[in-house]
């Protein structure tokens, strides 16, 4: 981390807070002096105007009988004695049709009319008025009070009197006020920025110390350790930069713990990926490879090796299953079940059980889908192999079941072709050996069709297929047969079911032999339930359910045998069969028989 860099307009705190303290005085003074001159002025213009009502009250007591008479001279002579007193301009008197009566010191302006318009405002008031007097420079000079004068018991006015203040002393004493503010500011400033330049000093000292500390940790030196005794703020600042170091040294040598780890790990991670035998691929959800190891570069070929290439999803188009996969992963990105997909390179078919899971950000949103890509061609053969060498160790088995089921049908043909030349002239014989023999060559070559089908290698044309639509053409092809026997037949099909990719014809022969068997297992009648179910984990489970007397518990482990059966008829090739064709689905096929009677069969096959 580079230290900080003082700026050009950079400007100490201590500066800063000089000039606040000194602009805070200089606005505290000014808005006090402001204050104390509006109110000092308001006082002593309240305190004129006060004299000057009163000084017109007390000449209209005085000179009211003077009006009555017209008695100019003596309203001339009051107006001139009233002038003597302080801050008083004139005096000017009014009769009733408001000519001059007396006017102090101007006696030519008697029995005149005065046209200014105070004078005008005067004269039409009926009570008490105070006006500004104002110079030709606009200042307000003085004031005019003027007062009606009403004898008593009368309406009428009967003149007005008028007394003029001068301001003039009251702008002394305020700018008296204000140069006693001003001297007073001019001291307290002086005073205020003195203090405030011990208090900066003591303040930012510890201040500035720090900031040099914060420089020189942000510059790597963290070994320092600040002992600051002020007693405040700072004090606990520089205690707590203290801890702060403290913890910066701690947390940097866990950071450095963890980071030697970290390293540790990535190497064996990037071990385990170079070694590990199984493809790992790592798409973001714009479909670019961020991570592919050695394994997956070996198994898809068609990935570019070149540190500078961009690996993306369409590299893989020749791939046409996994590409398809992908594709749906990115789209709908969830973690899937391992599923397996044909994958073809230079003429050789692979085998790859493919599963997916997602990575997602601290808000849980998914950012990255990983391919897991397994090569199970060689298991895939093994199996192959591991099932034929069942079929062939089952031989013995299957020899057996076939002497003894070939043995009854060829003794009824040998008896017959024995008797053949003694009893050919007699009536009805040939009748009967062409009706037993063929029956029992039929039975010979059913047996032997039976046993080709348990024994060849499987030959089966996969395609993706709705189940359900399966079961019910079965049912349709036995429905005669269920209604021959008197059974009731139920089937539960929920119709958003995912498909399958099955061999129809072959899935068609297991489900027929499970109702066939079903129906010969209820020869009084009964009930059959079908349903489909969708687990939820990559696979949909069948069931089939009867109404009959079930299977004895040690008869259970032993039906998937050929040539076993707990039937008079048959030749217990039918379950042998079902169980090959499931198996051959990569399913599982399971039988369960309830207390209450019955038998259950669930075949659990892959989405």
């Amino acid at each position: 981390m580079k230290p900080y860099v003082r700026k050009p307009q950079f400007i100490p705190l201590r500066y800063r807070f000089i000039a606040m303290t000194g602009l805070m005085l200089i606005i505290l003074l000014s808005a006090l002096a402001i204050l104390i001159s509006f109110l000092q002025s308001r006082t002593i213009r309240h305190q004129l105007e006060s004299r000057g009502l009163s000084i017109a009250r007390s000449l209209s007591a005085a000179s009211i009988a003077n009006l009555l008479t017209y008695n100019y001279l003596a309203l001339e002579r009051s107006a001139n004695q009233a002038t003597k007193g302080p801050d008083i301009i004139a005096v000017i008197f009014h009769d009733k049709e408001g000519r001059v009566a007396g006017f102090s010191g101007r006696p030519d302006l008697q029995n005149t009319f005065l046209n200014d318009q105070i004078s005008r405002n005067a004269l039409a008031v009926s009570k008490p008025m105070i006006q500004p007097i104002i110079a030709g420079d606009g200042k307000n000079t003085g004031i005019d009070i003027a007062l009606p004068i009403f004898p008593e018991g009368a309406d009428i006015r009967w003149g007005t009197i008028r007394v003029q203040l001068s301001l003039a002393s009251m702008y002394v004493q305020i700018k008296q006020i204000q140069m006693v503010i001003f001297v007073v500011g001019l001291i307290a400033l002086f005073f205020g920025t003195v203090a405030s330049i011990f208090a900066a000093r003591r303040i930012t000292k510890p201040l500035d110390n720090l900031m040099r500390g914060t420089q020189s940790a942000a510059a790597g030196n963290l070994d320092q350790d600040f002992r600051i005794n002020t007693g405040d703020e700072v004090e606990i600042l520089a205690a707590n930069f203290n801890t702060m170091i403290a913890e910066i040294v701690a947390h940097r040598s866990q950071l450095e713990r963890q980071l030697a780890e970290i390293k540790q790990l990535q190497k064996y991670t990037t071990q385990l990926l170079t070694t590990m035998s199984d493809g790992l691929l790592s798409i973001t959800l714009t479909g670019e490879f961020s991570m592919v190891n050695p394994a997956a570069l070996q198994l898809l070929e068609v990935i570019p090796e070149e540190t500078g290439a961009r690996p993306f999803v369409h590299h893989l188009k020749c791939y046409p299953e996994l590409y398809s996969y992908i594709k749906e992963s990115l789209a709908r990105p969830v973690n899937r079940q391992p599923k397996e997909l044909s994958l073809e390179k230079q003429g050789v078919t692979y085998t790859l059980l493919v599963s997916s899971s997602v990575l997602k950000d601290r808000s849980d949103k998914p950012i990255e889908t990983i391919l897991n890509l397994h090569d199970i061609t060689a298991l895939k053969k093994m199996e192959a192999s591991v099932r034929q060498a069942e079929r062939l160790a089952g031989l013995g088995t299957l020899a057996a079941g076939m002497a003894h089921e070939i043995r009854n049908p060829l003794s009824s043909i040998k008896t017959f072709v024995q008797l053949l030349p003694r009893k050919i002239e007699k009536e009805g014989f040939l009748e009967k050996f062409n009706r037993t023999v063929p029956r029992e060559l039929k039975r010979i070559n059913q047996l032997v069709e039976d046993l080709l089908d348990l024994a060849r290698v499987p030959k089966y044309t996969f395609r993706v297929i709705p189940l359900q639509n399966l079961l019910l053409q079965t049912l349709e092809t036995l429905e005669e047969e269920l209604l021959a026997g008197n059974i009731e037949s139920q089937c539960d099909l929920p119709s958003n079911l995912p498909p399958v990719r099955a061999d129809p014809h072959q899935l068609t022969k297991a489900f027929h032999n499970l109702i066939r068997n079903a129906i010969q297992a209820m020869p009084a009648g009964g009930k059959l339930l079908m349903s489909i179910e969708d687990e939820k984990s990559g696979h949909l489970v069948v069931t089939f359910q009867d109404s009959g007397e079930g299977i004895p518990a040690e008869d259970v482990k032993n039906i998937f045998n050929p040539f076993y059966t707990t039937k008079i008829k048959g030749t217990g090739l039918g379950l042998s069969i079902t169980h090959k064709v499931v198996s051959e689905h990569g399913g599982l096929i399971s039988v369960s028989c309830p207390k209450e009677g019955g038998t259950i069969i669930k075949i659990r096959l892959p989405i």
